[in-house]
């Protein structure tokens, strides 16, 4: 049986913490430079994934399920990914080890931080109030699926969505 997708979310944010830890105290030591690269690469793939796997199973279905105001709060998150991008590829522009590149990877670490205390409190509880066990894990069961096909980033554009285009599109 698939776990929970509410779980996988969580068993991820708490990976996400502890990568941009292990950046933090690779950060003030240039010996280690090529470690702090290989994790920040690693993570910051693994972001896109988890952030396209949220829009492709768990969004929908929170959206379709909610008032207006939780459409609202989709539309929040959606956002919130796109910030979470725009510092990751802030990051890939600038050159490893830099001034820059480590206010990118901060930038993200604040706007990841942000996301995932929303939606941990306002996304992933409410939800588990309003649906089925069995249906979380056949969400689980695609998230699953979704990130094993796209290991790495694999086909996946790690392009912005437009927050409201996508609640539009979802719930239509």
């Amino acid at each position: 049986m698939s776990a929970d997708i509410t779980e996988m979310i969580l068993d991820d944010h708490d990976w996400f913490r502890r990568q941009f830890l292990r950046l933090a105290d690779l950060r003030d030591d240039p010996e280690r430079l090529d470690e702090a690269v290989e994790v920040w690469d690693t993570l910051s793939r693994h972001l896109e994934v988890h952030a396209s796997a949220e829009e492709q199973h768990f969004y929908p279905s929170m959206a379709r399920r909610a008032d207006d105001a939780d459409a609202s709060a989709t539309e929040d998150a959606i956002g919130d990914h796109d910030e979470i991008r725009d510092g990751s590829r802030k990051a890939f522009e600038a050159e490893n080890g830099s001034e820059a590149w480590w206010e990118a990877i901060d930038e993200t670490d604040k706007a990841n931080n942000h996301h995932m205390s929303e939606e941990e409190s306002d996304d992933l509880a409410p939800f588990r109030r309003v649906t089925s066990l069995p249906f979380r894990q056949e969400l689980g069961a695609k998230f699953e699926q979704f990130k094993a096909e796209h290991v790495g980033g694999k086909g996946l554009d790690f392009e912005d969505k437009d927050p409201e285009a996508y609640v539009k599109a979802v719930t239509s």
